[in-house]
């Protein structure tokens, strides 16, 4: 049994899963084995303000800006990558998380997980679907 009196995945269940999730502005795709979530990719977009970058740069002076931003927020991160790239004057950024590698209580501080999760070893694919879906994302599982 898990904390919330539903009963535990069965540790048996070795089916792979992948659950799409996505609402109007970005998109979360997680892959688990059984009800561990093992990756887990969300693309979002962010304007050059967000991310203090200025009108005018060049091309190759903004994509350094964005990336170097990125890294500030995420490379500390185990098993957490960050890619931004321009698209429709906006910046698109995939954050891509190996939770085989990560440590979950990083990932809480880090505000990338909510801290539900605390109680438990793994991240939990049911418990993410739901908190995505009350969050407002349409979700569909394969």
């Amino acid at each position: 049994m898990n904390g919330s009196g539903q009963p535990a995945v069965e540790e048996e269940d070795t089916n792979q899963h992948t659950l799409d999730c996505t609402n109007d502005a970005d998109s979360m795709s997680l892959q688990s084995q059984g009800d561990h979530v093992e990756y887990q990719t969300q693309t979002f977009y962010m304007t050059f303000e967000e991310l203090g970058i200025g009108e005018g740069m060049s091309s190759e002076d903004m994509m350094n800006a964005i990336n170097s931003s990125l890294a500030r927020s995420y490379d500390a991160l185990q098993g957490v990558d960050a890619v931004g790239s321009l698209e429709d004057n906006r910046v698109k950024v995939t954050v891509t998380i190996d939770y085989k590698k990560a440590d979950i209580q990083a990932l809480i501080n880090a505000g990338l997980l909510h801290e539900g999760e605390v109680d438990t070893k793994y991240v939990s694919l049911g418990k993410t679907q739901s908190q995505l879906e009350q969050e407002g994302y349409s979700c569909t599982i394969q």
